[in-house]
């Protein structure tokens, strides 16, 4: 489209050159070649040779209509050759790399041709800014493009600006035409989770698992949503964390759900068995601390239990073994445990409680100072 305005330009140009230089259109032209002569005006042989070269355009795009479509013609005369429509794709691409949504969609449609018309329309989508998306229309959209718009306006970032009800509408459609996409289907749960509808996306979910082989990101989800489930179905509490445990055994929050719901109904002994089983594998002072809870109320026994390397070799299990040894009146074990771990890693923690054991002794003084070091740092 471009050349042919400035071959009008040009036209024009020598048409108001020649009407105020009249004497110049007047001058004679005499041309001898091959035996022929030729002999006009030059204003003549301007306007002829603008008729010959019009005359041979015009023959040109009448052979490409004959075999061309109109609209493959009318392609060919705005975006210009084959050539430097690619070129304006490749640059549509380096904008929309540099630049972000939005900024390339001028030179993205000036490179139509290039590609095939359901890539060109699904990027021109992609490329643009979400809030110049069109809604979904189910009768007109293709498929593929019912569901570019449904990913897009359900992004996790563009979430806030939608309603759950907004937001379940372009996901149903997704779905509705794409029923096996597995980012539909979390998505999907993920907007069930933020409705509290727990039972639901647990189901979703589970279906979800067993369709696909990548699971590990679904089965967090999975935990989860059952932890989620146990708060609201309390008849059901301790079976839906258990499932969740069972999922991610080494997820602490979901372990203190569980052996909290187990204690609640009077089964500390596999809550014990649970939190000390984790601490053999895990370094996490606040499952120790409430493994202590349930194992103080027989500190020797429990202390010999304790009394391995595997519970020394971390600082939760040091922790245990010295409360344990404390509570089991085995004073000089406990003394001597805290203040070997007050050298290797002092900790606000230990210093309270190092604290709290002089003041038990009356030791008011030297309490003190301790409660001072657990503050200052």
């Amino acid at each position: 489209m471009m050349r042919i305005v400035l071959v009008l330009l040009a036209m024009i140009g020598i048409f108001v050159g020649l009407v105020l230089f009249p004497d110049i259109a007047s001058q004679p032209v005499r041309i001898e070649m091959l035996g022929w002569l030729f002999e006009t005006r030059t204003g003549m042989f301007i306007l002829l040779i603008i008729v010959v070269f019009s005359a041979l355009w015009t023959l040109q795009k009448t052979f490409d209509l004959s075999v061309n479509s109109p609209r493959q013609l009318w392609t060919r005369l705005r975006s210009g050759n084959t050539k430097r429509r690619a070129l304006r794709l490749q640059e549509a691409l380096a904008t929309w790399v540099d630049e972000g949504e939005g900024h390339s969609q001028k030179l993205l449609k000036r490179s139509k041709g290039i590609l095939p018309d359901w890539l060109h329309q699904a990027l021109l989508l992609a490329w643009d800014k979400p809030q110049n998306h069109s809604n979904i229309d189910m009768e007109k959209d293709a498929p593929l493009i019912i569901a570019l718009k449904a990913r897009l306006a359900t992004d996790p970032q563009h979430n806030h600006q939608l309603s759950h009800s907004e937001r379940q509408h372009f996901l149903d459609a997704w779905l509705a035409v794409h029923p096996a996409a597995r980012l539909a289907t979390v998505r999907k749960a993920e907007l069930l989770g933020d409705m509290g509808e727990y039972a639901e996306q647990v189901h979703l979910l589970e279906a979800l698992m067993q369709k696909t082989k990548d699971i590990n990101d679904i089965k967090l989800k999975l935990a989860q949503a059952l932890a989620n489930l146990a708060s609201k179905d309390s008849s059901n509490e301790l079976a839906h964390l258990r499932k969740a445990n069972r999922l991610l055994p080494n997820e602490a929050n979901i372990l203190k759900l569980l052996t909290t719901a187990l204690t609640n109904n009077a089964d500390n002994k596999t809550a014990e068995s649970l939190l000390l089983d984790y601490l053999q594998q895990h370094d996490d002072m606040d499952i120790a601390q409430a493994a202590f809870k349930l194992v103080a109320f027989d500190a020797l026994k429990n202390f010999k239990r304790l009394d391995k390397p595997v519970f020394q070799s971390t600082h939760a299990g040091r922790w245990l073994r010295m409360m344990l040894a404390h509570e089991a009146d085995l004073t000089g074990i406990a003394e001597d445990a805290l203040n070997a771990m007050l050298e290797q890693n002092p900790s606000p923690l230990l210093w309270q409680t190092k604290g709290d054991w002089l003041a038990q002794n009356h030791e008011w003084e030297e309490a003190t100072v301790c409660y001072q070091k657990a503050s200052k740092l």
